[in-house]
């Protein structure tokens, strides 16, 4: 499972529409590798992957990125900061607490964000 915050699309190869993962330590990216255990993902599917789909459209789901834009960075934003204000899991936090921060990043650099759970 990771994140890949985009610091530019300049020169980035694009799969389809939407920029391609690029190799970890190229200066155009930053990444965020972290992982929940399996018995998680039910967690994960409810509290995130289905809002993220009836938030913004987001395919992201177990096994499968998902490349955010600015507009929906900043819908992310908007969704995590409601979030933030009830009780979120201690294994889910650390993860929204980062992408909290590349979507922000990411709306700044008017870039995008990619996220494979």
């Amino acid at each position: 499972m990771w994140l890949i915050l985009f610091k530019t699309l300049e020169g980035v190869p694009y799969y389809g529409d939407r920029p391609d993962a690029i190799d970890n330590g190229d200066a155009r990216i930053e990444t965020y590798d972290f992982s929940i255990g399996q018995e998680y993902e039910d967690l994960l599917e409810e509290d995130f992957i289905n809002p993220m789909y009836n938030l913004c459209g987001s395919l992201v789901d177990i096994d499968e990125s998902d490349f955010f834009d600015v507009e929906k960075c900043a819908m992310l934003v908007n969704w995590l900061e409601n979030r933030f204000r009830q009780e979120v899991h201690p294994v889910l936090k650390p993860v929204y607490e980062k992408i909290l921060e590349y979507a922000q990043k990411a709306i700044e650099y008017g870039t995008g964000i990619i996220i494979q759970f």
